[in-house]
């Protein structure tokens, strides 16, 4: 990064004082333009404000000073979605472009956003796809070099997490899911609940004839709900996608499935079972009883009426802004 692009980092820094990202882009650019008491000093004063003391400055200049740089030609991509990897990006220079099978693009980064944190805080697969729209250039780390930068800076990890968890509410249980007329905290504790798992393709999630033991969301990739033919084939009902719900008439109702789901890509799904979500609910007492009606509204059904479940609610997906 040249001296004006050192200064245009710094500024935007001082817009954002407690975004890690623009931070590191800061520091950073100050570096590489010789600037390496300024650069210090910013660490300094970030890891301040997050309560890290000294030390936690020196760590941050340090941890961005050895970090690999990478450029990304124009088209050319980040990360992928469904991929398996813990590795991040702060874009320095350029700009990226996030798009979603199923979905289409959903957002533009500018300089001094981050690509794959998500993914590397939570464990999951990539949700998404990040492609340069002009040459990028970033800093990337490996998960084990993030690792060692948040052991430094402890309270930003939290706040990654935080951010990380939010992103992932307001994306898989938005307003049109149904949990969409419950409040933040009620949403919140829910997904804290939620255990990760990622699939390989041709995994049979739910059986038909099953007794449902738990409510799967849709993080990345995609799942058919079939049924077997009289001619001993399949017939495909439905194509799950990101955002979308099963298994939560079985979850609410005590039913067993009446179709099969399985993995047609790679899937990574929030899992929620029986135990979990009435833990989750204890603190909101009203939350279940409107998860409940929701439910029954959209389908039909009532409590213990022994019916088959639908296996599938189609929902609108809200995807979140990005940066």
């Amino acid at each position: 990064m040249d001296i004006d692009e050192a200064q245009e980092a710094l500024l935007d820094h001082q817009s954002r004082p407690y975004d890690l990202w623009a931070a590191m882009r800061a520091v950073r650019g100050l570096a590489d333009a010789g600037f390496r008491a300024e650069a210090h000093a910013v660490a300094s004063a970030f890891a301040e404000r997050h309560r890290a003391g000294p030390r936690g400055g020196d760590a941050l200049l340090s941890h961005v000073q050895q970090a690999e740089t990478r450029t990304f030609a124009a088209g050319e991509t980040l990360c992928d979605e469904g991929e398996l990897d813990d590795q991040v990006f702060v874009i320095l220079s350029g700009k990226a472009r996030v798009r979603r099978l199923g979905v289409g693009e959903l957002a533009h980064l500018p300089p001094g956003t981050v690509v794959g944190e998500v993914a590397s805080v939570t464990g999951i697969a990539r949700t998404a796809t990040v492609e340069a729209e002009s040459e990028v250039l970033a800093l990337a780390f490996e998960g084990k070099q993030l690792a060692a930068l948040v052991r430094d800076l402890p309270s930003v990890y939290v706040r990654l997490r935080e951010m990380s968890r939010a992103r992932l509410v307001a994306q898989l249980m938005g307003p049109g899911s149904i949990f969409g007329n419950l409040g933040d905290g009620a949403r919140a504790a829910l997904f804290e609940q939620c255990l990760p798992i990622t699939l390989p393709p041709g995994t049979e999630v739910i059986s038909h004839g099953e007794i449902g033991r738990a409510m799967c969301i849709v993080a990345s990739g995609f799942a058919d709900v079939w049924r077997p033919t009289p001619d001993g084939g399949e017939e495909v009902v439905a194509r799950l996608g990101p955002g979308e719900v099963f298994g939560e008439m079985s979850l609410l109702f005590d039913r067993v499935a009446s179709a099969n789901v399985r993995a047609t890509t790679v899937l990574t799904l929030f899992t929620l079972d029986r135990p979990r979500f009435d833990k989750a609910l204890e603190q909101f007492p009203h939350a279940r009883n409107r998860v409940l009606r929701l439910a029954e509204s959209r389908l039909g059904v009532t409590p213990g009426d022994g019916a088959a479940a639908m296996p599938i609610v189609k929902i609108t997906r809200t995807p979140p802004r990005e940066g």
